[in-house]
């Protein structure tokens, strides 16, 4: 059985879902405390559907928890390291660009104090100072049914605050999308549940404190506050509120200032190949310079650090971005990333940069194919490589099902880091092959040195791949890769669902026969010597063959290689990400 192997990379995915700065992880732990808390008393509340006495019994254990001294530092350390953390990245942020799930986030986290701290004071404060004993009967005759809406909006509000933070997190586990649908099922559940428990035992406790005697024993039992603690527990609430909302405040007062300072600083240019130049004041990050700028910049965690969407490859001006942290050296290393590799979320440039976005935006990609669905058809020069596994047939008759897949998606996405990286994008997967396409504005040559690159880069690639995969490859995975650029025909194929933007045309297809060709000369690269040429490298001390290939009317010139990386020579081009 194939095990995956994480040696000291973290890219398994424990290291993956814990990737980012302490500060990043600090709010993530105290988070998943705050979620857990409330997830356990929701839970309770929903027991409220079964019998009060239950309901009771469920909390007498929660609270032998909760209320513990460790108990109780670890949750009052989590909720003020959590509110504190999210206020600092308030305050330290340098525009207002965010996404829409963002502001809904943000906008949540925000409204809870105001629900939540007169909670807090009216239970854990008032059994800690006055000793009531703030069991749910004491709790559902304060609540039901003057603050019942407030309590249930209360509910819903965090609950739905911490469901999207678990949703943000989690979205980058391997296996995720999976169990996405069964953990939405249980979203809804729970406070549909909670609310129903509150809803039952609300109107049956309300109910029987309508007779004053009951009542006034239910208030001797639990040491009901007097109306002198009444107006200290309301002083405390009022106190509360006006104290995190000043640090609101104040941290909404920062960020203007941050923002109305950045107005009278120096600006730098950022220019995106084959996208905009901007000017910007240093010291923002990459992608918070996209996004104040609306330039489309793929970002799946949201700027954490914890993947490695929004990276980008600096063509220029390396040296005067901010040196990268440990979160991001991590990130970085577990892709096997080149050194002009950075994380935009990460990255500040201080002085003059251009970088390529190495991942389209999916929204762009989307809006791009709609545009062009209509069309007939456009014709652009790609380069065009096919890359191959040899021997992969083999190795899957010797393998269980499971032990192929995993094999054949591990060497999918190293070679496929190896071309986006490079500049390149995936166009498809055949079998055990793929097919990558190269594109630059500036024509064939930058897109023929960028697929050169490429396929230098999964040379190296497959080294790493075959050490990792040591113990069950049994042999080393090789590869046979074809390479050819020219023009290509860009357009809508197929019909119905299973119609789709992609490429035809005659160097689609001589690329296809050069990778044959490596095969049957058993070298790693057949390259046509124009696409070798265009890319400004000199082909005299390359070993040059003219073959006979199919579909073409000539014989062509093939410069064979045995290992991809000695062809990567000549001057480096800027390529440009293949679009559709």
């Amino acid at each position: 059985m194939v095990r995956e192997r994480h040696g000291g990379r973290g890219d398994g995915a424990g290291g993956l879902l814990l990737h980012g700065s302490v500060t990043q992880r600090l709010r993530l732990l105290s988070g998943l405390v705050l979620f857990a808390f409330a997830l356990t008393h929701f839970l309770n509340t929903a027991l409220g559907i079964v019998s009060l006495e239950v309901m009771i019994a469920a909390q007498n254990w929660r609270v032998a928890v909760t209320r513990s001294l460790p108990g109780s530092i670890v949750l009052g350390l989590a909720l003020v390291v959590h509110a504190g953390l999210a206020l600092v990245k308030v305050a330290g942020r340098g525009n207002l660009a965010l996404k829409p799930w963002e502001w809904l986030q943000v906008g949540l986290g925000l409204a809870i104090p105001f629900l939540l701290l007169p909670h807090i004071v009216g239970t854990r404060f008032a059994a800690t100072a006055f000793g009531v004993d703030d069991d749910y009967v004491y709790e559902l005759t304060r609540l039901w049914p003057a603050s019942a809406v407030n309590q249930s909006l209360l509910l819903l509000i965090v609950w739905i605050h911490g469901c999207l933070g678990m949703h943000f997190w989690l979205r980058l586990a391997p296996g995720y999308g999976r169990i996405a649908p069964f953990l939405l099922v249980g979203a809804v559940l729970v406070p549909v549940l909670a609310l129903t428990g509150f809803l039952v035992q609300g109107r049956d406790v309300a109910e029987a404190m309508s007779d004053p005697a009951t009542l006034a024993a239910l208030k001797e039992r639990t040491q009901w506050p007097t109306a002198a603690a009444e107006d200290r527990l309301e002083g405390w609430r009022q106190q509360a509120r006006f104290g995190f909302y000043a640090l609101v405040a104040a941290a909404l007062a920062v960020l203007a200032a941050r923002m109305a300072w950045s107005r009278t600083r120096r600006r730098i240019p950022v220019q995106y190949f084959a996208g905009p130049r901007v000017l910007t004041v240093p010291g923002r990050t990459l992608l918070e310079i996209s996004r104040a700028n609306a330039v489309p910049h793929l970002a799946v965690c949201g700027g954490r650090a914890r993947c490695s969407t929004c990276r980008v490859r600096v063509l220029d001006g390396l040296a005067g971005l901010s040196p990268p942290a440990e979160a991001e050296r991590r990130t970085l290393r577990a892709i096997g990333a080149d050194p002009d590799v950075r994380l935009a979320c990460q990255a500040r440039p201080w002085r003059a940069a251009t970088v390529l976005r190495l991942l389209p935006d999916q929204r762009l990609a989307d809006m791009r194919e709609a545009a062009r669905s209509e069309a007939t058809g456009v014709e652009r020069t790609f380069a065009v490589l096919f890359v191959d596994i040899r021997g992969f047939t083999r190795l899957s008759e010797e393998k269980l099902p499971y032990d192929v897949v995993f094999i054949l998606n591990r060497v999918f996405q190293t070679l496929g880091g190896a071309i986006e990286q490079s500049g390149g994008r995936i166009e498809k997967y055949i079998g055990d092959g793929l097919l990558a396409l190269f594109e630059d504005t500036r024509g064939v040559g930058g897109a023929s040195a960028a697929a050169l690159r490429a396929a230098a880069a999964v040379d190296r690639a497959l080294d790493r791949l075959n050490a990792d995969l040591e113990p069950e490859l049994g042999a080393p995975l090789a590869v046979a890769m074809g390479l050819h650029a020219g023009p290509l025909i860009v357009g809508k194929i197929g019909w119905g669902a299973a119609a789709s933007i992609t490429v035809i045309g005659p160097t689609v297809n001589v690329a296809s026969r050069l990778e044959a060709i490596a095969k049957s000369e058993n070298v790693q690269l057949a390259v046509s010597q124009p696409t070798v040429e265009a890319a400004g490298i000199a082909t005299a001390d390359l070993d040059v063959r003219r073959f006979e290939v199919k579909g073409v009317a000539a014989a062509m010139d093939i410069v064979l290689v045995g290992a991809a990386r000695h062809v990567e020579r000549g001057p480096a081009a800027s390529p440009g990400a293949a679009q559709r």
